[in-house]
């Protein structure tokens, strides 16, 4: 006989509430159970409570009851509610202490809602496998490709498991890594710029690098021409600009590569031979690997993030360059650019973010006006400590200044400084000097370089 009876995916609301209960009892059991990703909670209001502990952790903060409800309050929910609101209010949050039996063992509430969260995983799965072998929504795939995928059965062991590596393991790491170095072969994507490359060492695998500077330094226009050098390297790069669209960025790289006047064609004054220059010189770069943009992109750190590991995981992404940090919004923090807990939130999850996908990642960062008041502007490591944790995360910092800026009458006029405020794989304070061109807003080696634009 068979049975028609509409199944549940398997779940134990009970064990999730004495999870995010014992935590609120307990901030000790934190340490114990904070690798659950959110999915392994069945109920969607737990869910949002575990988002909420990890955003609270993340800021050093206590996850109490007092601290819960006012994150909470300060997350958008539903139809105009906060996700306080959606929640049921302070009541829910109480509920959870109140069903904790004994707050010590809240690690083996957390073992159940892990079980529970893979046999979901395999569910999942099974169906995933079921839908390739009818070609439910897609095109028959074939066998020995369905086989490959069923053979690749997800475990929520394996993923808490998959990063831990031995001492011996470590080991044969770095001699491999030692090797790739003698022979030439680097994993860091060089900047392409040779006077750069000769004092930085370039972008690291899992690396977080800042660029600041104050405005109209050129960071923008630095990043944009390393970015379009990295992929000219044959690499994937994508560039989340949040100032400015697409189309606004290519325009000074084409003008510059055309060497038609950027004032000019912004006009509308663009002669017919250099609109002819312009087609010619689109075509040319079509040829080649350039950059990836997104226009409107969603400017919160979880799309950042979300949007990343999409990208990594269908192999699109070997470099990330984003612009710029205080732009970047954290619910419940924004409203004041400069405040430090939310640079300091936004700079730890890229750095992790970057571990984690094992992709350099190249941030921009609005330098603050006191340096202003010094006589020598050119930046330094100092500047960085009134933006959180910048200064820590960072594995690379550099600065850009020109000198002209300020002094409208020095001999260096159209030279920028890119400083190496910090780089954990070279030496620091150590400067490269660009050629700078106003006109189109871009860089280049006062050495002979072969131009990729």
């Amino acid at each position: 006989m068979t049975d028609h009876t509409p199944r549940v995916a398997p779940h134990d609301l009970a064990a999730e509430a004495a999870v995010l209960g014992g935590v609120i009892i307990d901030n000790d059991q934190w340490r114990h159970v904070n690798d659950l990703p959110a999915d392994a909670f069945y109920s969607g209001l737990h869910r949002i409570v575990w988002l909420a502990m990890h955003a609270l952790a993340q800021a050093g903060r206590d996850i109490d009851m007092v601290n819960l409800q006012s994150h909470l309050i300060q997350q958008p929910g539903r139809n105009n509610n906060t996700a306080l609101d959606d929640l049921g209010g302070a009541v829910f949050l109480s509920g959870l202490g109140d069903a904790v039996p004994y707050a010590f063992v809240t690690a083996q509430y957390a073992q159940t809602v892990r079980d529970l969260w893979e046999r979901r995983l395999l569910l999942q799965h099974g169906n995933e496998i079921h839908r390739r072998v009818y070609g439910v929504g897609m095109d028959p795939q074939p066998t020995d490709a369905i086989q490959d995928f069923a053979a690749r059965v997800p475990t929520a062991q394996a993923r808490v498991t998959s990063s831990i590596v031995t001492g011996a393991q470590a080991d044969q790491g770095a001699l491999e890594y030692i090797r790739q170095l003698t022979a030439g072969l680097s994993p860091a994507l060089r900047t392409g710029y040779p006077d750069l490359d000769r004092e930085f060492c370039g972008f690291h695998p899992g690396s977080l690098t800042v660029l600041g500077a104050r405005p109209s330094m050129g960071k923008s226009s630095l990043a944009i021409g390393i970015a379009e050098r990295v992929a000219g390297q044959g690499k994937h790069v994508q560039v989340l600009s949040l100032e400015m669209k697409a189309s606004q960025i290519a325009i000074r790289q084409l003008c510059h590569a055309s060497r038609v006047s950027l004032r000019a064609a912004l006009a509308g004054e663009a002669t017919a031979a250099e609109l002819a220059r312009l087609e010619r010189h689109a075509r040319n770069r079509a040829e080649r690997t350039l950059p990836n943009y997104m226009d409107q992109p969603d400017t919160t750190l979880q799309s950042v993030e979300r949007l990343a590991r999409h990208l990594r995981s269908a192999g699109r992404l070997d470099f990330l360059v984003i612009d710029y940090l205080g732009l970047i919004s954290v619910p419940g923090r924004d409203g004041d650019e400069n405040d430090t807990q939310k640079l300091g939130i936004i700079s730890r999850g890229l750095k992790t973010l970057a571990i984690q996908l094992d992709v350099p990642v190249l941030v921009l960062h609005q330098l603050s006006r006191a340096l202003e008041n010094r006589k020598n502007k050119r930046p330094v490591m100092p500047d960085l400590r009134q933006s959180g944790r910048i200064e820590e995360d960072a594995d690379n910092v550099l600065f850009v200044y020109r000198d002209e800026y300020y002094e409208p009458n020095t001999q260096d006029q159209g030279i920028a400084e890119v400083i190496v405020g910090k780089q954990r794989q070279g030496p620091r304070n150590v400067t490269a000097r660009l050629q700078f061109h106003a006109e189109s807003a871009t860089f280049q080696s006062l050495a002979s370089e072969q131009s990729l634009l």
